[in-house]
């Protein structure tokens, strides 16, 4: 008989799951009821919320009422039960202090008899990927109640469950703390990157040059000899259409700018045609008039094309202009503030910043020679701090695979659990 674990010692036993707990299914009021909603008192869970950090269900989650309960046949679960999501993804897992109930995409596991919940816990996280596995269907993988309630499970005497689960707690929050502390980190050289843009794209690099008001409020001043000038008379919006079925299609994201979609298929449809789709060059910029106001802009380093539904703008005078140093200008934080201000629309999903607004943008003009001496000080800038940035997460990497190393070993009792000490992993 073959396990997803390895040997465990002799004294242990094997179970399936279904020998150490009760599963229960959920299931999901109708949405359009508000008496089912109103005065939620039962947390309801779903598959979105195992997905979050953490070993125990938050308080964020939403609520339904006892009347939603009724309607949609689920039941209460006892607190200190283990609730998996047996939809995609499988195998997300948590542990509920509080009663509560979920929809069909989980399933509650209630133990049976005397169980440490935190070592199941453990042993079901642990099982994800073999739960993935078992996983069946052609429109999304579902674990089905036939699989999960068969699943091989260790089973310890009770007192080694206790000291697994407090060896784990104790060793884990640890390992957790020092993840913290080294995503703290990230977060801190992110805001300095940001800080590093926003003053030099706004003050330039002279620190003793005399400043005059910008007459942007969140500029504040810029240096004295610069001009200040409307997108307008800076950029104008290319409409050159696309008649090749072999252009490379462009997408603009607004955590990484303008990429080949080829490059990011994963993240979004493909294109059944690029036929009428707007001509991109080499240092244009891109704007998606949805999401301007979110940071959805970039300059292009490629020739392609992209969606009738972006804008696209090109330099008047490239004598007079870096685009390197205005794609760092309009993907800055504040500038995300003066789309919003010059945009419209009925509501914030449907807010656009449209090209006759986008144009009266008032935006600072350095001489071209700054402006390229401020795009290339920001580019050895952000390849220092992504270094340093790539480093940290490599170390949070290591880090969690050897959380998962020790969880294994433990959970499967090939540590002494009572002698282990954290190694010094940073």
């Amino acid at each position: 008989m073959s396990y997803w674990f390895n040997e465990l010692p002799s004294d242990w036993n094997v179970v399936k799951v279904k020998n150490v707990f009760n599963m229960i299914s959920g299931g999901t009021p109708k949405s359009d009821i508000e008496e089912y909603w109103s005065d939620s008192e039962v947390i309801w869970v779903t598959p979105e919320d195992l997905s979050k950090e953490g070993k125990y269900l938050n308080d964020s989650i939403r609520k339904i009422s006892n009347l939603g309960l009724q309607n949609c046949s689920a039941n209460v679960i006892k607190a200190n039960s283990i609730v998996v999501s047996t939809r995609a993804p499988i195998g997300n897992v948590k542990v509920s202090t509080v009663p509560f109930t979920t929809n069909q995409g989980c399933k509650s596991l209630e133990a049976k008899g005397k169980v440490n919940i935190t070592y199941y816990y453990y042993v079901i996280a642990l099982a994800k990927e073999h739960l993935n596995n078992l996983g069946q269907g052609t429109t999304f993988l579902e674990l089905s109640n036939y699989s999960l309630k068969n699943v091989f499970v260790p089973y310890p005497d009770i007192n080694s469950q206790d000291l697994i689960a407090y060896y784990l707690d104790t060793k884990c929050n640890q390992i957790d703390e020092l993840i913290v502390a080294k995503k703290k980190q990230i977060s801190l050289l992110e805001q300095q990157r940001q800080s590093i843009i926003t003053e030099a794209v706004t003050k330039g690099l002279n620190p003793n040059v005399k400043m005059k008001d910008s007459g942007v409020e969140w500029i504040g001043e810029i240096p004295e000899h610069w001009e200040e000038q409307k997108i307008k008379y800076l950029f104008f919006e290319s409409i050159e259409r696309n008649f090749s079925e072999d252009a490379t299609l462009l997408s603009l994201f607004t955590s990484i700018g303008v990429k080949p979609r080829r490059d990011m298929e994963e993240k979004g449809n493909k294109a059944q045609t690029v036929i009428n789709y707007k001509v991109v060059r080499k240092g244009d910029i891109v704007v998606n008039k949805l999401l301007a106001w979110m940071g959805a802009i970039g300059l292009s380093e490629y020739n392609g094309v992209t969606s009738p539904d972006y804008d696209v703008y090109r330099s008047l005078n490239s004598a007079r202009i870096e685009e390197l140093y205005y794609h760092y200008y309009f993907r800055n934080h504040y500038f995300k503030g003066d789309c919003f201000k010059f945009g419209r629309g009925i509501m914030m999903m449907r807010w656009r910043t449209y090209p006759e607004q986008f144009k009266s943008i008032l935006v600072p003009v350095p001489s071209k020679e700054e402006q390229t001496q401020i795009a290339n000080y920001i580019e050895t800038k952000e390849k220092e701090l992504a270094l340093t940035i790539k480093n940290i997460e490599h170390s949070i990497h290591k880090l969690k695979e050897y959380r998962q190393a020790l969880i294994y070993e433990a959970v499967t009792g090939k540590i002494d659990v009572r002698d282990m000490e954290l190694d010094e992993v940073r």
